[in-house]
């Protein structure tokens, strides 16, 4: 049993680890100096027996249940592992070669499924920063064109895009601290 736990915490902790994927770049939205790795596989952390192939986790309402308590992000490795533990412990010998590996699939594909929504977050704030950097590089392209020493008119201009693109910055910077915060 002490094994198995063992076995669990390492492959708890993996899956919630990146994982070397495709190389940095190839995906143009994605504004992380870390590898995208969009979704994770089973095989990559299950040392086992065989993975059951076509096996549906949410068949087995304890199984579902237990996935539903140990997967989400919030819930602290520590405090997984020891629920995984004891569903394991109530479990029978011969149950425990079968339910196991269905408990480990579920787990992978619940926390894909939550990685897929960061992912698609991530990628979203990124095209946002961007275009509101695209914005700030017009409004200073377009303060370029009225000198510095401008009276009048132009001054009144000059000043007005100042303040446009400094509420523009202020708005940028706002707001990757608010979107950081919602990850």
């Amino acid at each position: 049993m002490r094994g198995f736990a063992i076995f669990l915490s390492g492959s708890f902790l993996l899956a919630s680890a990146a994982a070397i994927a495709a190389p940095p770049g190839t995906d143009p939205d994605w504004p992380c100096r870390q590898r995208l790795v969009p979704e994770l596989t089973a095989t990559t952390f299950w040392n086992g027996p065989p993975l059951p192939t076509g096996a549906d986790w949410h068949a087995n309402s304890k199984v579902a249940a237990e996935v539903a308590a140990v997967a989400p992000r919030d819930v602290p490795v520590d405090d997984g592992v020891a629920s995984l533990g004891r569903f394991a412990e109530k479990l029978k010998p011969a149950e425990r070669k079968t339910v196991l590996p269905v408990l480990f699939l579920g787990i992978v594909e619940e926390t894909n499924r939550q990685r897929a929504e960061i992912i698609a977050r991530i990628k979203e704030l990124a095209q946002r920063q961007r275009g509101i950097g695209d914005t700030v590089a017009k409004i200073t392209t377009e303060l370029s064109t009225v000198p510095a020493t401008a009276e009048g008119d132009d001054a009144k201009r000059r000043i007005e895009i100042v303040q446009r693109r400094d509420f523009v910055i202020r708005s940028f910077e706002g707001n990757r601290t608010d979107d950081a915060l919602r990850l």
